[in-house]
């Protein structure tokens, strides 16, 4: 009996509801309000009752990015917006705009049979291959001209400013706060771009749980409320404490280096952070900044390399390395060592090794011109860190492809070890970097009575993986 009155006052209740909704509250309970549930269901129940015709009409006046995003709110919009006729208009109006007939149609008319008996989305992928072919080609013919001194492509920091690309850096504190800093300013060089953020309230270092780098579509035509495109391109976390390697320091920062070429910048006795600046090399920029998404970076294609291996005992003669130091002011050092052997190392088992320098070899020791130092500015204060310096370092092989590429910043380590040369009398420092793919020695002498450092020294181990297994 109670079962037939609840079923009874149900149908009640929703009758009154579609006589005259808003009024069966007083009718059913007097003042009592309605849930958030039942208000969120009524919500949806009148959206059921909007016809698609309608639900069509409204989507009609959206642009491409908007219709794909109303896509996703529901099962019913979904199927709505993938409906081919205003596909069709929006490619038709993208091709028209580009001067071009569409293949199917002359005209965009929703009752041709051509624009209706075709799967759906079909207007949609093909608009959105329009879109993307047009701004894809465009730079990728920009980046097929290589700088034969380089190795690396001619117009990358032209495309990089066409495409409007900037650099941002997201920093996640440990109780996951996550805080953006827009970039500063870049020194663009010749195979490289220095990148620093200065501006902004900074966290402690010790509260920081990771710092991530990515690639940002800044065009000036975009509006305000649309989100940017980011593309992930590096990912560092900070909460391991062997990464903590502090490379020189001044009276007012300590500058610490961490992976992917970033250095950090820490006001001496706070621990707060000063600056962050990142070394970022020119080969795959442009698709790093560009291609990769919000939480994978980009990740080129493999492709078997023209020497599949290297023999024992032997080694492969036409390697070239290129070797840059410099700050974010200017250039200190750039030389270029071609041919260079690559041979299996006997003594570091699963490295090849490269040997563009040694002692011996005095006619091709180079000058290195000015002090090597590591400026820096942080809002109204500046200051310079001495014998620290940025280091972009190239290895191509015999077809000019790279091979192996870093960029990090370095300190100048004291060599206490026995002279590599007599020739020389002043003391002698080394460049040290070793990451997951290699690792470098560098050595350079001091003069004092010329005020100069000399280069004497360059040894590279790659491992034999990355020689056997080249990224395109």
């Amino acid at each position: 009996m109670a079962t037939g009155r609840g079923q009874f006052l149900l149908s009640l209740r929703q009758g009154f509801e579609r006589i005259q909704p808003g009024r069966h509250e007083e009718l059913l309970g007097g003042s009592r309000r309605k849930s958030p549930t039942c208000e969120g269901n009524s919500s949806r129940r009148r959206r059921r009752r909007l016809p698609p015709e309608i639900i069509l009409k409204i989507f009609s006046y959206l642009d491409a990015a908007s219709l794909f995003s109303v896509g996703f709110v529901s099962r019913q919009f979904h199927d709505l917006a993938n409906d081919n006729v205003i596909w069709y208009e929006l490619y038709a109006c993208e091709m028209s705009r580009k001067k071009q007939k569409p293949r199917l149609c002359e005209t965009p008319d929703s009752e041709s049979p051509a624009v209706q008996d075709v799967p759906a989305a079909v207007w949609k992928k093909l608009l959105f291959r329009e879109m993307g072919w047009r701004r894809d080609t465009v730079w990728k013919k920009d980046l097929r001209h290589v700088n034969l001194n380089t190795g690396m492509p001619e117009h990358t920091e032209q495309v990089l400013r066409n495409l409007n690309v900037v650099w941002e850096i997201t920093l996640t504190l440990k109780g996951g706060r996550r805080c953006v800093y827009k970039r500063s300013q870049a020194f663009f060089s010749d195979s490289s771009v220095s990148v620093c953020w200065s501006y902004g309230t900074w966290p402690k270092i010790h509260r920081v749980y990771s710092v991530e780098l990515y690639g940002v579509l800044d065009s000036s035509t975009t509006l305000l409320s649309k989100p940017q495109w980011r593309s992930l391109i590096s990912k560092t976390l900070l909460s391991r404490t062997e990464k903590w390697r502090c490379i020189g320091t001044d009276s007012l920062v300590k500058l610490m280096q961490f992976d992917e070429g970033i250095t950090v910048g820490i006001w001496r006795g706070t621990w707060v952070i000063a600056f962050i600046m990142a070394t970022l090399h020119f080969h795959r920029l442009v698709e790093r900044s560009v291609l990769g998404s919000l939480f994978c970076p980009y990740r080129a294609e493999e492709i078997i390399p023209l020497h599949p291996e290297v023999p024992q005992g032997s080694g492969v003669h036409g390697y070239t390395v290129l070797v840059l130091l410099h700050n974010s002011v200017r250039r200190i050092m750039q030389c270029r060592f071609s041919p260079v052997l690559c041979t299996r190392d006997e003594f570091c088992s699963g490295y090849v090794q490269l040997r563009p320098l040694n002692a011996g070899m005095s006619e091709k020791h180079a000058a290195v011109s000015g002090k090597i130092s590591f400026p820096w500015r942080a809002g109204e204060l500046h200051g310079d860190v001495k014998n620290c310096c940025m280091m972009t370092v190239s290895v191509l092989d015999t077809s000019q492809r790279p091979v192996w590429c870093i960029c990090s910043s370095s300190a100048l380590l004291l060599n206490r070890s026995r002279r590599l040369n007599e020739t020389y009398d002043g003391e002698q420092f080394t460049l040290r970097y070793r990451d997951s793919d290699g690792k470098l020695n560098m050595t350079l002498v001091c003069m004092q009575d010329l005020q100069l450092y000399f280069l004497i020294g360059l040894h590279i181990w790659i491992r034999a993986e990355k020689v056997n297994m080249l990224l395109i």
